[in-house]
């Protein structure tokens, strides 16, 4: 199996050589015991090389255990606005999803090649490893929402679909693929807004909340439609997301400097974000035509139009409505916004920064976390199951429960890696997706 094949489900590697502070320890995290997850092959098609061999990248996987368990604080914590403790979750609510998919960017990225997008027979065999990821995600999605009742919003089916989408831009290299990511960020949430305005118009008091759930399609024409635009995470505009991580994975993420820029850059951009949205909405009369489109609504709820808003802002998962352009200038997350996106991505980047500097450190309890992000797809649907056994589609909303579901996959995922190497979900989609490249030549 490739070093590459396993990056995409949570046990990624690296190129130019990880930092490596302890032999024996390092052999486990990497798998080198019965079941790794890694392998000595270098990245078909043309990927960088250290020394002929590949390492992991435990800041990569940190980052990806902290979306991971950031979409499980969503999921288990109180993100009600009006709850207490709602102040220790909500930063989590939408970003961490944002993170999730930036992350898929770089897994795809060292999938096609890492540093140097793969050409010839590697490039071929990359969209056929990516290709058949997309399906198995996509299939997995579905079978999901299907089966479980808990009411979170899967991600995993859209993932497939972010994996489709990337198969055009696996030979783009680091600058174009940032330039695309940026225009994309940009200019495909209004060109959706435009195109939903037309043909699926909606607005925040009759607003369907929709997804890929069975109940909710009636044919292909329908899942394209909520893969692409109507859904929770619409992919037309969230491949932005994971063209950003595309371009972060075609950068040596071995190098301090690389991780201090993504950290600081990432910073400014969440600033630039975020300030220009307050700018646009509090000085140039956004806000206000938000609210004369709520007014008759707060009027009849008997509540001040402000209030009325923000109790309504969860209605917006995935796409804001259509009837005042206005709505695209709101910063909350899960709206589907230029400044979301921007916001969102910028934080992902200072994350996934902040990351990779840290494992130039000792800091204990960070293989812990690498764990998880290891095996973030088996973490991923665990605590779904978890969850449907528990509470049978009625979760216990507390922080208690959050940090409980956090501690137990840290503490599970370290146990497993430990005795077993790579995930279980994992070890399924890369030999699957790896036999898959066996039809290439």
């Amino acid at each position: 199996m490739s070093a590459e094949s396993d990056q995409a489900t949570g046990s990624g590697t690296a190129t130019e050589g990880a930092i490596r502070t302890n032999r024996a320890e390092d052999r486990t995290a990497t798998g080198g015991q019965a079941g790794g997850d890694t392998g000595s092959t270098p990245p078909e098609g043309g990927g960088a090389r250290a020394g002929g061999s590949t390492a992991r990248l435990l800041g990569i996987d940190v980052a990806r255990a902290v979306a991971i368990l950031g979409m499980f604080a969503s999921h288990v914590g109180p993100t009600n606005y009006g709850h207490p403790q709602a102040w220790m979750f909500l930063p989590f609510h939408g970003r961490a999803a944002v993170l999730f998919a930036v992350l898929a960017g770089i897994s795809i990225a060292i999938m096609s090649g890492g540093r140097e997008p793969a050409t010839g027979l590697g490039w071929r065999k990359a969209l056929v490893r990516i290709g058949s990821r997309a399906v198995l995600m996509l299939a997995l999605g579905l079978v999901m929402n299907l089966v479980f009742i808990v009411p979170v919003w899967i991600i995993l089916g859209y993932y497939g679909g972010f994996f489709l989408l990337s198969l055009p831009f696996l030979r783009l290299r680091a600058r174009s693929l940032a330039v695309l990511s940026a225009v994309v960020i940009v200019a495909a949430p209004v060109v959706s807004w435009l195109i939903r305005r037309a043909y699926f118009p909606k607005d925040l008091i009759e607003t369907p909340l929709e997804d890929i759930r069975p109940e909710q399609l009636t044919g292909v024409g329908d899942v394209v439609t909520t893969l692409l635009l109507t859904g929770v995470f619409p992919t037309f505009v969230w491949i932005g997301f994971v063209l950003a991580g595309m371009a972060i994975g075609r950068l040596d993420l071995t190098s301090p400097g690389v991780a201090k820029l993504l950290g600081l850059g990432g910073l400014a951009l969440a600033a630039v974000a975020y300030g220009s949205s307050w700018v646009s909405l509090h000085m140039l009369g956004g806000i206000e035509r938000i609210h004369a489109s709520l007014a008759p609504h707060a009027g009849d709820a008997g509540i001040e139009v402000d209030r009325f808003l923000h109790l309504s802002l969860f209605k917006m998962h995935g796409t804001p409505p259509t009837d005042t352009p206005a709505w695209l200038l709101l910063p909350h997350a899960h709206n589907g916004t230029p400044f979301t996106g921007a916001g969102s991505v910028g934080l992902s980047l200072a994350v996934i920064g902040g990351c990779l500097l840290l494992q130039h450190t000792s800091v204990r309890g960070l293989r812990a976390l690498g764990s998880v992000g290891a095996m973030s797809l088996t973490c991923y649907v665990g605590h779904l199951v978890v969850m449907q056994l528990l509470w049978g589609g009625q979760p216990d909303h507390s922080a208690t429960n959050a940090l409980l579901f956090i501690a137990g996959s840290v503490v599970f995922a370290s146990v497993w890696r430990s005795w077993y190497g790579q995930g279980p979900l994992e070890k399924f989609v890369a030999k699957t997706s790896s036999s898959a490249t066996r039809i290439v030549r």
